[in-house]
């Protein structure tokens, strides 16, 4: 059997939590393969860098916003920005996510609101806009976590927020697949990005940042007659 992969050059792809380190690898394999970029996060002068970076290395078009991706109205605005910047949007890849260690006993509801609001509702809210300015044959990208299929007991919340992203992805592929857009769910193990903050982690057992936007990279690659409809991985040296 032979797959064919796509040809991205000229694509347009929305990319939130774009300024992270595993955003700031993916975006520059994009550009790199001559796809235009609309980037997103919550970190201003990183986007600054970032969006001055792409255009000046690869020369292609990248529009970047300061985004709330739980803020409806400012996720509708970006979207309408990038699609009347880039042209009609090719892929969504929902790299935004927070995780907070909790216990329930001492956990507010102000947490579990934040933890689900990132993970979720920004998922969502990307995801509804991008499918009223997506190209034909358009694929959305979410991202979830191997915490979605065993749950760890130093963060349950972030855990059955990447669980319901997965039935997210469901439902948007069940609705979303009738206007000829794709949905895959990416669960990763952990890796040794940023995103662990101060937290204690046997770094031996993770894997890094790149090894997960491979895996990402993959999926966009793909042939747009693929439906792949989710992808568990995780670093080998847990079990070694």
């Amino acid at each position: 059997m032979v797959i064919i992969m796509m040809n991205l050059k000229g694509k347009n792809a929305l990319v939130t939590g774009a300024s992270g380190g595993m955003g700031l690898l993916l975006c520059d394999m994009m550009a790199n393969a001559g796809m235009n970029l609309a980037l997103c996060s919550v970190d201003k002068s990183g986007l600054e860098a970032q969006e001055k970076a792409l255009t000046d290395k690869y020369g292609v078009k990248v529009v970047s916003e300061v985004v709330d991706s739980t803020n409806e109205n400012e996720v509708a605005s970006f979207v309408e920005k990038a699609a009347n910047t880039l042209g009609k949007l090719d892929f969504l890849v929902n790299l935004a996510g927070l995780s907070i260690p909790n216990k329930y006993n001492e956990t507010d509801v102000s947490v579990y609101e934040k933890v689900m609001d990132v993970n979720i509702k920004g998922s969502f809210l990307t995801s509804k806009h991008f499918a009223e300015a997506a190209a034909d044959s358009a694929l959305i990208i979410n991202i979830g976590s191997m915490a979605a299929r065993k749950t760890n007991a130093n963060a349950p919340i972030y855990c059955m927020a990447k669980a319901a992203v997965n039935k997210l992805s469901e439902g948007l592929l069940l609705q979303y697949g009738q206007k000829n857009i794709r949905v895959t769910t990416i669960n990763p193990g952990g890796a040794d990005t940023p995103f662990w903050g101060t937290r204690t982690v046997d770094k031996t057992k993770l894997m890094q940042a790149d090894d997960v936007v491979s895996v990402i990279w993959f999926v966009l690659n793909l042939n747009d007659t693929i439906q792949m409809h989710s992808i568990d991985f995780e670093s080998f040296a847990r079990f070694n």
